[in-house]
């Protein structure tokens, strides 16, 4: 039980046991005897009242024309032979369960929590990961890099959420100046998508990309344990952006109360074009129901000449995951390390706080949230 527990597919460990084991346990067997026979005459009253009374079983044998029985495996026991046969302990068996319970219960409370916990049908972190960018070309302004999970999903209805950041001997920095996306998700893995916004002197082969993947294990089928105990809530939302401004403002409702040190990720797929990061998604400013986000053209960035500088006229999906936890780091299953959330995602804290940002909320543009019950086909 313990390593479907601790592992990267619980459920699947989980549902092995209960094939094996079964799903019921009877928390009372009575052992004893079964003997049956075939009657002909159907339409007998006789019936055993008692039956620990051996003389009296005898006298409804005779009445009912019966030299013998069979047993359970089909072994005949001759009537004069039925009394040696009940007082030989040897030959007891299984004849009810009674006081059946669902398997699981018999485990310790903690173990249940932690089933239950895996069996809720809620968006969690799936998987964590840090990815070297040792093999892109630092000549280039845009980069794809394939990340290949180590175990098969069963779904591609995903979320993938990160950043880049280099890494100066133990100090990590985020990067302002290369933004990345990440799409065109399959069974196995997914690309990261990667764009120079400002000129940096930032060598992109001396830097990691941090990449997060938000789902429901009971559709991917892999749950990573590493972080768990963590709450997550998943928002998406198509919304339709204006030509007229490069960069611009949306306020959402969260639907539930936000805390200072609740971690937000973000990110945008552009749909009439590609993955591409064509829209740079910051958080502003936030207060205890409102999170204000800052939408701006990455071509807008980088170049103002670009071909396909009129991204902002088109739709996106905006998906954006909350952590409702005051945890300053995140367990990465493939580093065996723990990466800073700061350096993932944003940090509701106290310089980005409005108290008013609630007053501003008509007359800004609003997002309505949309909380999915069930994963559409593509997240």
């Amino acid at each position: 039980m313990e390593k479907a527990l601790n592992g990267m597919k619980p459920l699947k460990v989980l549902q092995d046991i209960f094939d094996e084991y079964g799903h019921l346990f009877p928390k009372r067997i009575v052992l004893g005897r079964y003997f049956k026979n075939i009657l002909q005459d159907l339409s007998s009253p006789n019936t055993f009242n008692d039956v620990n009374d051996y003389n009296k079983i005898l006298e409804t044998l005779d009445d009912l024309n019966i030299s013998y029985l069979l047993t359970q495996n089909g072994r005949i026991i001759e009537k004069n032979d039925l009394h040696d046969w009940i007082q030989n302990n040897e030959n007891l068996e299984i004849v009810e369960f009674d006081n059946i319970i669902p398997l699981y219960e018999i485990l310790g409370i903690e173990q249940q929590r932690r089933i239950d916990d895996i069996l809720k049908d809620n968006y969690r972190i799936i998987m964590t990961g840090v990815t070297d960018l040792k093999d892109l070309n630092n000549d280039d302004d845009d980069h794809y890099k394939r990340i290949d999970f180590e175990l098969s999903f069963e779904s591609e209805n995903y979320q993938v959420f990160g950043s880049i950041f280099s890494k100066n001997k133990s100090i990590l920095k985020r990067s302002e100046e290369i933004y990345v996306n990440f799409g065109l998700y399959d069974f196995n893995g997914f690309y990261a998508i990667m764009k120079k916004i400002k000129e940096t002197s930032i060598d992109i082969t001396e830097c990691y990309v941090s990449w997060v993947v938000i789902g429901k294990p009971s559709q991917l089928s892999v749950f990573s344990p590493s972080n768990r105990e963590l709450q997550v809530d998943y928002i998406k939302k198509t919304i339709k952006l204006q030509p007229d401004n490069d960069k611009l403002n949306y306020t959402f409702d969260s639907s539930f109360t936000l805390h200072e040190e609740y971690t937000i990720f973000v990110h945008a797929n552009d749909l009439s074009i590609s993955y591409e990061p064509n829209n740079i998604i910051k958080i502003v400013e936030w207060n205890e129901r409102f999170i204000n986000v800052q939408i701006e053209s990455a071509y807008e960035t980088a170049n103002s000449d670009h071909e396909d500088n009129d991204c902002l006229e088109n739709e996106i999906d905006l998906h954006i995951c909350i952590l409702s936890t005051n945890c300053r780091y995140l367990k990465i299953d493939n580093a065996k390390e723990e990466c800073p959330l700061n350096i993932v995602g944003y940090i509701l804290d106290k310089e980005n706080f409005n108290r008013s940002l609630s007053q501003e909320f008509e007359s800004s543009n609003v997002i309505d949230p949309l909380f999915t019950k069930e994963l559409p086909n593509s997240l």
